[in-house]
């Protein structure tokens, strides 16, 4: 609320019953006070407490008011229109101060208040930036030590998925940046808030880099860089290609398939999203063989007919037979779909060639 426009002529005060006068006392103001408080001893057969609701008073004021007799404190109450009432036996008293010197204290303290900044605003202000540029270890050491062990964890162990390799600086620097104060919902030019201009830079260029790296023509694929894993990308399909209930088919977890692909327990309950929002129906490898097993994947998928048909996995180390695969959809009648996230390298690096047998 905005009080500097305001005009206040009134204070009140609470009248308490006792035996013994406290000796009047103005008490100390400083401008952090939005009020200040002092004790009326106008009623002498009942004493008050200090609870008289005053305008916030500058340092000039409170200063020569400390130096002011008891005579003069007693001369400005004879300067004030005051009224007597009790309301649930408490005696309380009204006072009104004059038109003219409320107007004139008011004006000369709203232009000092007006001009002047708080006290302690800068030092408060200061301490808001201090605490902004502290580092991690300082802001919140707890975390920064969990941190550092996790750090010793992976420089002294030996990585062996393949997936958790070693980021450099560089991506580091980017993770870490003020990117992460910016909403960017939505796609470039379609963004759910303003000012994304920059973010729609980076996302554009991500997804030139992403097709080039993979050497795809833009007029044939497109690409989505958002998902920030190979779980949230493959739902992004699902729900980008099929109604609830609709049905796929991914490789078992068991044999090396990812859970995102629809996995259930033996016994029947769904632990993913994919196998609750959608009927999965898992295929498997030859526990002889370690290969997947074509032909009996055609049979399923013959009988199953789903819409969507999964190859790659989490952990399996075999090369895919594509070819293959693609022809077992197009006798189901369903969309090819590859979880490459395992071998984007080899992919990438022209090891593997793929995306001619698949869904665009």
């Amino acid at each position: 609320m905005d009080f500097t426009q305001t005009q206040s002529n009134l204070s009140l005060g609470f009248l308490s019953h006792s035996s013994t006068a406290p000796t009047p006392r103005r008490s100390q103001v400083t401008d952090d006070e939005p009020f200040s408080f002092q004790i009326d001893s106008s009623s002498r057969d009942a004493p008050p407490f200090p609870l008289q609701l005053m305008e916030k008073q500058t340092k000039d004021e409170v200063e020569n008011e400390d130096r002011k007799s008891d005579d003069e404190v007693k001369e400005d109450d004879e300067e004030e229109e005051v009224e007597e009432f009790r309301i649930l036996g408490h005696s309380m008293c009204l006072k009104r101060r004059r038109d003219g010197e409320s107007l004139s204290s008011y004006s000369s303290s709203s232009k000092r208040a007006s001009i002047e900044p708080p006290v302690g605003l800068e030092s408060r202000q200061s301490a808001v930036r201090v605490w902004g540029n502290q580092p991690l270890c300082v802001a919140d050491p707890d975390v920064f030590g969990i941190m550092e062990k996790e750090k010793q964890r992976q420089f002294k162990g030996i990585e062996l998925i393949a997936s958790e390799n070693f980021v450099c600086r560089a991506v580091m620097q980017a993770l870490g940046s003020h990117l992460t104060n910016k909403y960017s919902e939505g796609m470039p030019g379609a963004r759910y808030y303003g000012g994304n201009q920059f973010i729609d830079e980076i996302e554009t260029l991500c997804c030139e880099r992403a097709l080039a790296a993979f050497g795809l023509d833009s007029d044939n694929w497109g690409v989505n860089v958002q998902p920030y894993s190979c779980t949230s990308a493959n739902f992004a399909v699902y729900t980008g290609l099929l109604l609830p209930g609709d049905r796929i088919m991914g490789l078992d977890t068991p044999s090396g398939g990812n859970t995102s692909h629809g996995y259930y327990t033996p016994n029947g309950r769904k632990v993913s999203g994919a196998s609750i929002f959608f009927e999965s129906l898992p295929y498997k490898i030859n526990p002889q063989t370690g290969y997947v097993d074509y032909d009996k994947l055609e049979e399923r998928a013959l009988d199953f007919r789903p819409k969507i048909l999964i190859c790659g996995g989490s952990s399996y180390p075999r090369e895919w037979d594509y070819a293959r695969l693609r022809q077992i959809a197009d006798k189901c009648g369903a969309m090819l779909m590859c979880d490459m996230a395992q071998i984007s390298g080899l992919i990438a690096a022209k090891v593997m060639i793929l995306f001619q047998f698949l869904t665009n």
